[in-house]
């Protein structure tokens, strides 16, 4: 091991450190069981029956199964109408593929596999209304297709899971280069051009501005080992349980760390902006000062649920012990507890540290500033333009009897966007209308957060409707009904994603899903209006298309595009009686552009902020 000569005289032993990464979302091409291992952190979210059909709810239910379509084809490298299940492999057994309609419960319950699977009806019509296929010898349409095959390749997975990998195979069709872009980002950005082999990456042409340079240089007296793991490959098992080295795991990450590095400590650094209890810190988490970290300062996301009187989660005895029962703690896997649990069984004598989260650092809230201003730039927007400014947070709904709104995610993003709207308002420049707010990403319109003739945004406000109430010209709203806004709002709407650090599924689709007017249909059995992903072509607004090198998308609403039909709510001939109702103003668009996260751009002074809050944040960990 290197020596160096102390000042004072003998040598000292340079102290060792790993320093791990703990990567969000999914890979770079399409693999089940990295959503299905993304899935697993949120099990205390979904009602019972959700994840039925798979080890945390028992039964043995369904292998879900597609026809597939031009992008499912393309995506697993099979022919069109080929029978194909969530893995992507083609389905080679003798069972039909039919609806789950076909299992509606009969007279006698007991004698419906439909009921035994799912007791509960409305997650059976979920999954029955969520995903569809067309039968390519027939054209049919097949509502919630599936095989009753007892030895499909899905028996064992929750079909919720399986039906969420099916919605998202299609999705990275629509990808540049059917390519999800954050693994490469958050590699470059932690390991420069020293990205591990293993993870089959060679390093960009440009070196960028990374974490492990900038720390090597802070802390010149200490060797450092950088590692990235997966938060949905934390252990080295298979989807179902069996041993299986897995090159990108957490586990693998620590064991090389601790076997083949011989480190004295561990800082483990994750990649989310802000806190979460249920994926990050876990139901009975203790910050530094011994304080519980939830919504409620000073006690545990447990303490919290279990609390009937602080107005967050379960309200009443009933729903608290119903929660409890069907889902109970060790269930859960958060990850900062598996990767303590993993660290002392491989050595206990290893030192472990985490980290605050990266948004508690002022390098952050500049490196928000400083997309601004670069947007501001790339487009030569005149500065006496009227300028909303929108800041995007990821946005959760309650969950299953409300017990999210115990985690604390809410709490301390709150927190960052006031820093964020008070920094801004503080160091931007702007000589026209400036306004600067929040909006939340997902879960806040209308299905999730009812709407009303008194309150038509509801009580949330989303990104969607800071696009919305803010543009020139018309739209439909959550209600169903023609707005016109005028043409005195805004003439430039900029859409900055500040709850993520690269360009993952919630920046790229659902953040982009905002652009689309409110159209008529059916949710989660409901009749009502609901964001329309597709343009008027049919193509989604997250299609490569619709996005820059940089990950910019821009649309100008100048009313040719987003079309919507309202009255849909009041009256069954509303397509015939009402005009179609295109987004914005021929006179006077407005601009929505929404931006790239940090590290989708290169060297500039928005990545080199971040990169000083990474390090700030890791040297504080390794002096605690």
């Amino acid at each position: 091991m290197p020596r160096v000569k102390s000042a004072e005289g003998p040598e000292k032993r340079r102290e060792k450190i790993g320093v791990l990464l703990v990567i969000e979302g999914f890979g770079e091409v399409y693999r089940f069981d990295s959503i299905a291992g993304y899935l697993d952190h949120l099990f205390p979210l979904f009602p019972k029956g959700f994840f039925a059909g798979g080890p945390k709810e028992g039964k043995t239910c369904y292998t879900l199964i597609h026809y597939a379509n031009r992008e499912e084809a393309e995506i697993c490298g099979v022919p069109e109408g080929t029978p194909i299940d969530a893995f992507g492999e083609e389905y080679r057994g003798t069972y039909p593929v039919h609806s789950l309609l076909d299992h509606l419960p009969p007279d006698d319950p007991s004698e419906s596999f439909y009921t035994d699977c799912y007791p509960d009806l409305i997650v059976a019509m979920m999954l029955t209304h969520g995903h569809s296929t067309v039968d390519p010898v027939t054209g049919e349409k097949i509502l919630g297709p599936h095989v009753d095959d007892p030895e499909g390749s899905g028996i064992g997975i929750a079909d919720f899971v399986e039906m969420v990998g099916l919605e998202y195979m299609e999705r990275y069709y629509h990808f540049p280069d059917k390519k999800l872009p954050n693994t490469r980002q958050f590699l470059e950005w932690w390991h420069g051009k020293d990205i591990p082999d293993r993870h089959g990456y060679s390093p960009s042409p440009q070196e960028l501005t990374n974490v492990k340079d900038a720390l090597e240089k802070a802390m010149p007296g200490y060797d450092f080992v950088f590692r990235a793991g997966r938060e949905c490959f934390m252990e080295n098992q298979d989807l179902y349980g069996n041993p299986k080295r897995i090159e990108d795991s957490v586990e693998t990450a620590l064991e090389e760390l601790i076997h083949a590095e011989a480190v004295n400590r561990i800082v483990v650094m994750s990649c989310g902006v802000s806190g979460s209890n249920i994926i990050g810190y876990g139901p009975q988490w203790y910050d530094k000062n011994s304080q519980g970290v939830s919504a409620i300062p000073g006690k545990t996301f447990k303490e919290c649920v279990e609390d009937l009187t602080n107005g967050l989660g379960p309200t009443t005895q009933e729903d608290l012990d119903e929660y409890l029962a069907s889902r109970p703690w060790h269930m859960n896997k958060p990850c900062f507890p598996q990767v303590k649990e993993m660290v002392e069984q491989i050595d206990p004598k290893v030192k472990l540290t985490f980290t605050r989260p990266i948004a508690e650092f002022e390098g952050f809230e500049l490196a928000v500033l400083d997309i601004l201003n670069y947007t501001v730039a790339k487009y030569n927007i005149p500065r006496t333009a009227a300028l909303r400014v929108v800041l995007a947070e990821h946005g959760m709904s309650g969950g299953w009897k409300e017990v999210y709104e115990c985690d604390c995610s809410s709490r301390t993003t709150s927190d960052l966007f006031n820093r964020l709207i008070a920094r801004i308002k503080a160091n931007f420049s702007w000589a026209g209308t400036l306004e600067v707010v929040p909006g939340k990403n997902e879960f806040s319109e209308a299905e999730d957060d009812p709407v009303s003739e008194d309150k038509p945004f509801g009580d949330v406000w989303s990104v969607g409707e800071r696009i919305d109430s803010g543009i020139n010209g018309q739209y439909v709203n959550e209600l169903g009904a023609a707005v016109d806004n005028g043409t005195h709002n805004f003439d430039y709407i900029i859409v900055i994603p500040v709850f993520s650090l690269t360009d993952v599924f919630d920046t790229l689709c659902e953040l982009r899903e905002t652009l689309g007017n409110n159209v008529f249909g059916i949710v989660k059995g409901q009749a009502m209006y609901k964001r329309d992903e597709m343009d008027r072509e049919g193509v989604p607004h997250y299609d490569a298309k619709n996005f820059d090198n940089e990950y910019f998308t821009v649309k100008a609403f100048n009313a040719t595009d987003c079309p919507s039909i309202p009255g849909g709510m009041e009256d069954a001939d509303y397509e015939t009686k009402n005009p179609t109702i295109y987004k914005g103003s021929s006179a006077k668009p407005t601009t929505v552009i929404i931006t790239s996260t940090v590290l989708s751009l290169g060297n500039g002074p928005a990545r080199t902020h971040l990169t000083e809050a990474a390090v700030e944040a890791i040297i504080e960990a390794c002096k605690d």
